[in-house]
């Protein structure tokens, strides 16, 4: 069952993906052309508005804002474009496209922007270059970290989009339970939806939406649940001092063992200070395709099942 999910289904050949993208920017970018023609000719051959002169003083900053508005709806054209070709055949292939196309797109736009920079005027892109590359390194610092982190994750393949993932991070302490010697590392559980240039979308167990910054999930502990050969839960449970562990035990073993279930373990814990009851805990291994939340169910539904029987049977002898 599981082989039969992993397989990829049949989806269009990627160079026709390649080729509706490229179809989809052309459009875009001929509007672009068709708005500076207008601008320019407005403003420089026919002056129509004459009050406007002012704006030739900032013909570079005009190129550049159109450059910026155009790289923006390229890099949102392409996402869509490839989510709605490929991602349904191809998850992962589909990110990683995306991934890509959208890396390319943001550089050639900066490299856009230097060039225009450099031509405008040499030695003001000399000193301001220096200015803002530290003020852009320093303000940007994180962006480029996300970015980076998105491409060595792409590349290191933690996880696929549709796996179902928890990641543990140093950004959060650690959550204790009702009893110190369990505590468990603050962890979120969701399914990857998708990877972009900064963030990573994971829908939650509870359902809500979640973007993790690709720097957190590289900084992360990442615990692939669609990987696990096999679950381990730990379920506590008051017995009656009347009921010997192995009596309980092996009850319950005829009872949970089947496909889900391959094997239990009953452990005696604390007395909590009573005569009449002492305190099991119950070690479960169960198979991979059932989630943890559904087998420790399982196990503590079974286990009361067995305690209220065999307590039952020792009331009647």
């Amino acid at each position: 069952m599981k082989a039969s999910s992993n397989q990829v289904k049949q989806g269009p050949p990627l160079s026709s993906v390649l080729s509706k993208i490229v179809k989809s920017w052309i459009p875009i970018i001929i509007a672009g052309i068709v708005v500076y023609i207008i601008y320019h000719l407005t403003i420089y051959t026919f002056n129509v508005f004459p009050q406007l002169a002012y704006l030739r003083n900032y013909e570079y900053l005009i190129r550049l804002s159109l450059v910026l508005i155009i790289g923006s709806v390229l890099i949102l054209t392409t996402s869509r474009e490839i989510t709605k070709a490929l991602y349904p055949y191809d998850p992962h292939t589909a990110t990683a496209l995306k991934f890509i196309l959208q890396l390319l797109i943001a550089l050639a736009v900066i490299i856009f922007v230097t060039a225009s920079i450099v031509q405008y005027s040499p030695a003001a892109a000399a000193l301001s270059g220096t200015i803002i590359g530290l003020v852009l390194g320093l303000a940007f610092q994180q962006t480029l970290n996300d970015v980076i982190s998105g491409l060595v994750l792409l590349i290191s393949k933690p996880f696929r989009p549709g796996e179902r993932i928890t990641f543990l991070t140093w950004r959060y302490g650690l959550l204790r339970t009702t009893y110190p010697t369990e505590g468990i590392p603050n962890g979120f559980t969701g399914t990857i939806v998708d990877m972009g240039l900064m963030y990573t979308t994971i829908v939650l167990d509870n359902g809500e939406v979640a973007k993790v910054p690709n720097s957190v999930l590289k900084d992360s502990m990442i615990i692939n649940q669609s990987d696990v050969k096999y679950r381990v839960v730990r379920v506590r449970l008051d017995l009656p001092v009347k009921i010997p562990i192995s009596e309980f035990e092996n009850a319950l073993r005829e009872l949970l063992i089947n496909d889900s279930v391959k094997g239990i373990k009953v452990l005696a814990e604390e007395t909590w200070q009573q005569l009449e009851t002492y305190q099991v805990a119950i070690v479960a291994y169960g198979d991979s395709s059932v989630s943890k939340e559904e087998l420790k169910s399982l196990v503590l539904e079974k286990a009361i099942e067995v305690r209220s029987k065999l307590s039952q049977q020792k009331l009647n002898r």
